[in-house]
C-alpha cells in the first residue's frame, strides 16, 4: 500500500460516520494541505454513494487541520440513478476543519469527447525540472516529499530567477512521490490532491508565502491513466489580498481529466 493510500484510509464507525488518522506528512507549515483533506473527504463521500466517481466537488476550508485523529460526517442529500450528492464535514477535537458537497456518478473510461479544447502545451516531463518554492520550510513540513513537481523551463526560470513583470501562470507535471510508493493505486483518487498540490499561482509574482484557500471547486472530467499529470495553473485577478487560481490537469494520453477553481487569501 502506498503512503497516500494509507493516509486517506477511513474506517466506518457508525451510520454516516467515519474515523481517519490524518497524516502529518501532508502538512505545509502548521496546516494540512487542502488537497489532502479533499482526498480524505472524497473517500467518505464515495463510501456513502452507489456511484464510483466524484465528478463535482465544492469545499470550504474553515480552520487549519493537523495530524492525528479526526472524524468525518457524511450525509447523502440525494441518491439518484445517475447522480448522488453527499455532504461531508471533517472535524478535529469537535471543531469543523473543512466541509464539502460532492456529486458522484459513473464515468465511462472509453468515452470519446464531442469537443475538447486544445491542451496547454506543457513540455514533456523529460524537459521539466524539479523544484518547489516551499522547500525552505522542509524542516516544518514533509509535504514536498509526498508530491513530485516538475516545472516547464519558463516556469522554473520564473520561480527561481525573479518575478518582475511576470504573468501568474505555472506549467509542469505533478505526481505522487516514488519515495512513498509511487503512483496512486486508483489514479482518480489522487486527482483531489493534485488540483491543490501546486505552489500558489501567485508564487509567479512574489516569493512563496502561505496562501490559505477559502473555497475550492473542482470537476473530474475523465478517468486518468496511471502516471504523472500535466498541469497549467493561472490567475485572472490578484487584488486587495485575494486571488483566484484555476488549474487544468491532463493525463499521459493528453486527455483533460480535471478542472478546478479556488479563491484564496494572500498570506502574511
Amino acid at each position: 500500500m502506498t503512503r497516500f493510500a494509507s493516509a486517506t484510509d477511513i474506517t466506518r464507525t457508525g451510520e454516516n460516520r467515519y474515523a481517519v488518522d490524518l497524516d502529518p506528512g501532508y502538512l505545509i507549515g502548521a496546516a494540512l494541505n487542502g488537497g489532502y483533506l479533499m482526498a480524505v473527504l472524497q473517500q467518505a463521500a464515495l463510501a456513502e454513494s452507489a456511484h464510483p466517481h466524484a465528478v463535482s466537488s465544492s469545499y470550504h476550508f474553515l480552520s487549519p487541520g493537523s495530524g492525528g485523529p479526526a472524524e468525518i460526517e457524511a450525509e447523502a442529500l440525494k441518491r439518484g440513478r445517475t447522480v448522488s450528492t453527499v455532504r461531508v464535514t471533517l472535524r478535529q477535537a469537535g471543531k469543523a476543519v473543512a466541509t464539502g458537497t460532492v456529486a458522484t456518478a459513473a464515468l465511462d473510461p472509453g468515452a470519446v469527447p464531442v469537443f475538447e479544447a486544445a491542451p496547454a502545451g506543457v513540455p514533456p516531463i523529460e524537459q521539466c525540472r524539479a523544484f518547489d518554492p516551499r522547500a525552505d520550510r522542509a524542516s516544518e513540513s514533509g509535504f514536498i516529499d509526498r508530491v513530485d513537481l516538475r516545472f516547464a523551463p519558463e516556469t522554473y526560470a520564473l520561480l527561481t530567477g525573479g518575478h518582475s513583470g511576470a504573468t501568474p501562470e505555472l506549467r509542469g507535471h505533478v505526481d505522487l512521490s516514488a519515495r512513498d510508493g509511487g503512483p496512486a493505486e486508483d489514479p482518480a483518487a489522487f486527482v483531489a490532491l493534485a488540483v491543490d498540490a501546486l505552489p500558489p499561482v501567485v508564487s509567479a509574482l512574489t516569493a512563496w508565502r502561505w496562501a490559505p484557500t477559502v473555497e475550492l471547486t473542482w470537476h473530474l472530467r475523465a478517468l486518468p491513466e496511471p502516471g504523472p499529470l500535466a498541469f497549467r495553473a493561472r490567475a485572472d485577478l490578484v487584488s486587495d489580498g485575494w486571488f483566484d487560481e484555476s488549474v487544468d490537469l491532463w493525463d499521459a494520453k493528453g486527455r483533460l481529466v480535471a478542472q478546478s477553481r479556488q479563491l484564496a487569501r494572500l498570506g502574511r
